[in-house]
């Protein structure tokens, strides 16, 4: 009987059903496999070549260690595959239990004998077995079971060793090669198939004839899925923020076995760049251990981040690497480390390209930081205030002129960005028909303890005289007596900021103030553009719907200005506060609130001044004495009443 050749030459679509040992005689051999191990696959012999194959392992970088290199790894990624659970359990269960604590007589069953390794991991090889051998396509279990084989294969059994190597091998020379392109079909999970696996698949059954089409095809894809998806400073784009830590297993898997086999997955300038997404994704994990921005995934990255960091040499000596070994610390209920030296650089960053922002106070894990994605109708952030998960997912906008609501823009770009000691601050845009805009303002401050953001809408066109008579059935000749002010439009507008599990907000007083309380947190929130007292009648409203933070405002004319001040500075929990809308003059003459506004807020011996001109002028503008002919001033009052800008956009 003629046998086929077996190798990574051609995609095969269907094994025939040989022996074991005719298997082996089928295989093609790369010229560099060893000698020994072709020989034995030339005759046959299974058991001499599953000691020659088991032997090479054990030169790679010696045995595995106890517990490592039974599939934990794959793990990073069970979230994309929630079909694999009962696998991902066995994995679990396998890796859970060190052979230290199988040895230990304490809380050992008198009449069960302890169990060895071989015995520990039957479960695991059966399983992995069972799914590469299936007829559907097991991404997950296939990365699970190369990993196995190469980190831990030397251990099994000849016979467990052959059947699993063989179907593993089997699987990956059925892999499908060609990538039909989908855009249901998340980025981390086609990096995953058809550049992980293709890589680490090839590295794993070198040996084999052709594995460096194998390897090469899945290097091509890594390099290209890197470059296309991250700035030149390492800056993910939204697009995959969401499932960052998906997206970045598979990167450093791939670099973990490449630098085992001493191989050449990536340039210099390419590792560089992966090493600067790890610094950023480390940014973006809670002090919970939670990614942020993952839209209610329940994402873990530690795992993968904390081997990431050794894998680049990120240790106590960077930012980065000391803000990861503080997250691990307090996830594990350790008290954080003391004296540690203050690093200077700056935490925050911002990216056009990738629409993204991280608005940071600092490096600890304490920190207070708003990480921001603009490339949808709707911005989300992700706030934490003192370390701990605050505001999370769409910051939602409905907008209404007239009768008829604004349709929102697919995305928003970014027209300010500021980052100095002070503050970070990052201004978005959205370009409304005609000359509508709105604009998006966030600032965080680095010192005091306050998030300041708000909607500045401008633009919007006066109804003509025509237009004005037919909506009210007044004629033409009588409405254009009528003075410019009753041609303007009303304006309906809504935002709504989604509080994080854990937090409970309230509108509950005699004022119109909010309040979030959480575990270890409380924070005041505080509506600038609506009259403090509620004995004074007004068509603007704060309030908490479910686990939303709800402002409404009203306004007539071309602009209108909707701020909110959270504040969670310990000192300023629960001291009395007072805030009011200020005048704004230009040339000696009050403008109105659609030109420019201006509000005062006093929490006990610290007080803010906030001024946002709607309208552009050759004028300067006052507001509490204060000239200026910047568009946007945030600052505070010295112990002499003088103002100290904060933020000052022109």
């Amino acid at each position: 009987m003629s046998m086929h050749s077996l190798s990574f030459a051609n995609q095969i679509t269907d094994l025939p059903g040989y022996t074991n040992s005719d298997f082996l005689k089928a295989l093609t051999w790369d010229r560099s496999a060893p000698d020994d191990l072709k020989s034995a696959a030339t005759s046959g012999n299974v058991a001499a070549f599953c000691k020659a194959w088991q032997a090479s392992r054990r030169t790679v970088d010696g045995a595995a260690k106890s517990g490592e290199g039974l599939g934990e790894r794959s793990l990073w990624s069970h979230t994309a595959y929630p079909e694999e659970a009962g696998l991902v359990r066995v994995i679990a269960q396998t890796v859970g239990l060190p052979a230290k604590k199988l040895n230990s007589k304490a809380g050992r069953p008198v009449n069960k004998p302890a169990m060895n390794w071989t015995q520990r991991v039957q479960p695991l090889v059966t399983e992995l077995t069972h799914a590469v051998s299936s007829e559907e396509v097991r991404p997950l279990a296939l990365l699970a079971a190369l990993e196995f084989l190469d980190r831990s294969g030397h251990r099994l059994s000849t016979d467990h060793f052959f059947t699993l190597w063989r179907h593993t091998l089997s699987e990956l020379m059925m892999w499908p090669t060609v990538i039909h392109a989908d855009p249901t079909v998340p980025a981390d999970v086609t990096t995953l198939e058809h550049g992980e696996i293709p890589f680490i698949g090839g590295l794993v059954f070198r040996e084999i004839a052709s594995s460096a089409n194998l390897i090469k095809s899945g290097r091509k894809l890594l390099a290209k899925e890197l470059v296309d998806k991250t700035d030149t400073d390492g800056t993910p784009h939204a697009d995959i923020v969401a499932r960052l830590s998906l997206w970045l297993a598979p990167f450093i898997r791939a670099t973990i076995v490449s630098d085992r086999y001493e191989g050449n997955l990536w340039t210099d300038e390419q590792r560089q760049l992966l090493t600067n997404v790890v610094d950023r994704a480390i940014l973006l994990c809670r002090p919970d251990g939670r990614a942020a921005l993952a839209n209610g995934a329940q994402l873990d990255p530690l795992p993968m981040l904390t081997a990431a960091a050794d894998l680049f040499g990120l240790g106590l000596v960077g930012s980065t690497g000391a803000y990861l070994e503080a997250i691990q610390r307090a996830v594990d209920g350790k008290p954080p480390k003391r004296n540690r030296p203050e690093i200077a650089t700056m935490p925050s960053n911002q990216s056009d390209w990738a629409r993204f922002a991280l608005l940071r106070s600092d490096w600890s894990v304490d920190a207070d930081s708003v990480a921001i994605t603009h490339h949808q109708p709707l911005p989300q952030l992700d706030v934490t205030a003192l370390g701990r998960a605050l505001i999370h997912g769409d910051w939602n906008l409905k907008l209404k002129i007239g009768d008829a609501a604004v349709e929102l823009a697919e995305e928003w770009s970014c027209v300010c960005w500021q980052s100095d000691p002070d503050a970070d601050y990052i201004e978005l845009q959205m370009a409304g028909p005609g000359k509508l805009s709105v604009e998006r303002l966030v600032m965080l401050s680095r010192k005091e303890r306050f998030l300041f953001v708000a909607d500045s809408i401008s633009g919007i066109p006066l109804l003509s005289n025509s237009a004005k008579s037919r909506s009210t059935g007044t004629d033409t000749a009588t409405g254009a007596k009528k003075s410019a002010e009753s041609n303007r439009q009303r304006i309906e507008y809504e935002s709504r900021l989604s509080l994080c599990d854990g937090m409970v907000g309230s509108c509950e007083g005699t004022t119109r103030e909010g309040k979030i309380t959480g575990h270890r947190m409380k924070a005041r929130v505080f509506p600038l553009g609506i009259p403090q007292d509620r004995v004074l009648s007004t068509p603007h409203q704060l309030s908490v719907e479910g686990n939303e933070i709800v402002l409404k405002q009203v306004a007539e004319g071309e602009g209108l200005f909707a701020p909110l001040l959270f504040v969670w500075h310990p000192e300023r929990t629960r001291v009395d506060a007072t805030w009011r809308t200020l005048t704004v003059t230009e040339d000696g003459k009050v403008v109105g609130p659609d030109v420019g506004v201006g509000y005062r807020l006093k929490l006990g011996d610290f007080q803010l001044m906030i001024s946002r001109s709607l309208k552009k002028t050759g004028f300067s503008r006052a507001c509490l004495g204060h000239h200026t002919f910047n568009e946007t001033v945030i600052a505070k009052f010295d112990g002499n009443g003088d103002v100290e800008p904060i933020l000052m956009v022109e």
